[in-house]
């Protein structure tokens, strides 16, 4: 979640994509070697959007139904404009194997960790040969689809692009692609990059987008960062409220800020590793940062 955008709409005339900037869909996708795994899903539209109404699924092989352990709901928000990143939970720097870590580079821009455990849920355990689904759980319906439901991937021919590659979606697509049993065009859609390329994880480029402007983050400060027990937090404008959460996006902590300016936290009794620090301010926007307790 790196970059704020002001959005326009844009006209696209592709069957497949029915929403025009004004639905999450996936921006980028990650195949990397081991366990670098990760999907990047991108806010075009003007509004901040609640993520526990979505969940990301795996449709394995040519299936046509994901097992309850292939489906993951998500949380969070993501702004207008923002693109948050989702990666598998292995961080063990000692793991191998089955445990290897991601990558330094891939877990520097990770925003949440999700589905460590395989047998527990294998969502993002996806190889290249499986199809991927963003859904709307309100409406049961999915608002962006990465290959085709029920289509084994060898047969299509397309695995060969999306197995050990990273492939982000093209400025010209602005919504998902919704139709479950369409053609996989993946050149039609996707800008397809070496495989274990990270640089581009974290903003996305739309034509939803007309401008671009970096997020004002030199407003928010947070002291020391790693940090033990204490964590300090200054706004140069007054804060309402403040929330932490872990990586795997659960919330451990909210507080009222009161309109102060600076927050001395306590965070003593949560554990060890990296958490998002949001604050919303008295004005109404929104303001991240990571931390991370030695």
């Amino acid at each position: 979640m790196h970059k704020l955008f002001f959005l326009a709409v844009a006209a696209l005339s592709t069957s497949a994509i029915t929403a025009q900037c004004n639905e999450l869909f996936i921006s980028e996708y990650i195949e990397g070697w081991s366990n670098n795994k990760a999907i990047e899903v991108f806010n075009p539209t003007g509004s901040a959007v609640d993520l526990s109404d979505y969940r990301l699924e795996r449709y394995s092989n040519g299936a046509t139904a994901a097992e309850d352990n292939q489906k993951v709901e998500l949380s969070g928000t993501i702004e207008s404009g923002q693109a948050m990143v989702f990666v598998l939970d292995k961080q063990d720097p000692d793991g191998v194997d089955f445990e290897a870590p991601v990558w330094d580079e891939l877990a520097e821009v990770a925003d949440v960790w999700l589905c460590p455990v395989y047998e527990e849920n294998n969502t993002m355990y996806f190889n290249g040969n499986d199809a991927m689904v963003l859904r709307k759980i309100s409406t049961n319906s999915p608002v962006d689809i990465f290959g085709r439901v029920g289509e084994d991937p060898g047969s299509a021919g397309w695995d060969e692009v999306t197995q050990n590659h990273t492939l982000v979606r093209k400025a010209e697509v602005t919504g998902g692609d919704t139709d479950a049993i369409n053609e996989f065009d993946v050149f039609a859609e996707w800008d397809s990059l070496l495989v274990n390329t990270f640089d581009q994880l974290g903003s996305h480029t739309c034509d939803c987008v007309t401008s671009v402007i970096e997020e004002d983050r030199a407003e928010l400060s947070t002291f020391p960062n790693p940090f033990v027990n204490q964590l300090d937090v200054t706004m140069s404008t007054p804060m309402r409220e403040v929330i932490i959460r872990n990586m795997a996006g659960v919330e451990v902590r909210r507080m009222g800020a009161n309109s102060a300016v600076r927050l001395s936290l306590n965070m003593s009794d949560v554990a060890t590793g990296a958490y998002l620090i949001e604050i919303l301010t008295a004005d109404g926007r929104s303001f991240f940062r990571k931390a991370v307790k030695h």
